[in-house]
């Protein structure tokens, strides 16, 4: 396979480094644009400009399988459309929801598929919150997205309060509950004495916990003599991207979904529009 590696040149010449060992791949040629690459069947588009949907639908039209490494976007309406032009044209597209895609993630959800709790508590220490509402808001968007993902089920209703103290926003918390009675939360706060990051997923058999910094999971379980009996691994997140790519084209020989794909994307957006409604 013939693929092209579109977008700034320092984060091409990176990914490059990661497409050349896959057997998948053939050629690999990197370029500022897609026209600029000549005949591709896939290309990673590396683009957080505003107008990375726009090139993002270009390529889709071109009949390329695409990866859009970016940040997630969550333009509703740009994002369905998106979906349906991939539908339509049989195009393979992925996003680099990046929780989602680490390979911690990736075996959590083949230990528990069906969860019927998951909750994500994230405190952060040191930030500004309106300094940093924007790092806030990607972060709290990609636990939301990584929750909509996993539970992968239609959801019932969506409560939440953002947190404040004298009217200066500090985090936000959500419940989540959907039509099989499966919940979820997730609880995000800016102020907190020290940094905490956990995802905590369950199925009434087994529960699964993540220390997202260390990338270490403990799987809990209870045997025969009913007592907890308690494994821990750890995963490297270094290897996130190489593989995110090799389940990409993985997704187009097998024409099979990707990690995190148009459908994703879009129910996201639905959700993030009715938690903002919420605010």
């Amino acid at each position: 396979m013939r693929v092209g590696i579109i977008g700034d040149a320092n984060r091409t010449v990176a990914w490059e480094k990661h497409l050349r060992p896959l057997s998948a791949v053939t050629e690999v040629v990197i370029a500022p644009a897609l026209a600029d690459a000549g005949e591709v069947e896939a290309c990673l588009l590396i683009d957080d400009s505003k107008e990375n949907l726009a090139r993002l639908s270009e390529a889709i039209r071109l009949g390329v399988h695409t990866y859009l490494v970016s940040r997630l976007p969550t333009e509703r309406k740009e994002l369905e459309s998106i979906y349906h032009y991939s539908q339509e044209a049989d195009v393979h597209v992925q996003f680099s929801h990046w929780p989602s895609i680490a390979p911690a993630t990736e075996w959590m959800r083949k230990q528990l598929p069906k969860p019927q709790t998951l909750q994500v508590i994230r405190e952060q220490s040191q930030i500004h919150y309106t300094e940093n509402r924007p790092w806030f808001t990607h972060n709290w968007i990609d636990e939301f997205a990584l929750i909509t993902r996993w539970m992968d089920k239609p959801t019932h209703r969506i409560e939440g309060h953002q947190i404040t103290t004298d009217g200066v926003s500090l985090g936000i918390q959500l419940f989540l509950r959907y039509d099989s009675g499966a919940t979820a939360s997730l609880y995000f706060m800016t102020a907190a004495s020290e940094n905490r990051h956990k995802r905590v997923v369950s199925d009434g058999r087994m529960l699964l916990e993540l220390d997202v910094t260390e990338q270490r999971v403990r799987k809990i379980v209870v045997n025969a003599s009913e007592e907890l009996v308690t494994e821990s691994r750890k995963f490297d997140a270094s290897r996130a991207a190489e593989q995110s790519a090799v389940h990409f084209f993985k997704a187009i020989r097998l024409r099979q979904p990707t990690l995190f794909s148009p459908y994703d994307a879009m129910r996201t957006a639905i959700g993030i529009e009715k938690v903002k409604q919420l605010f």
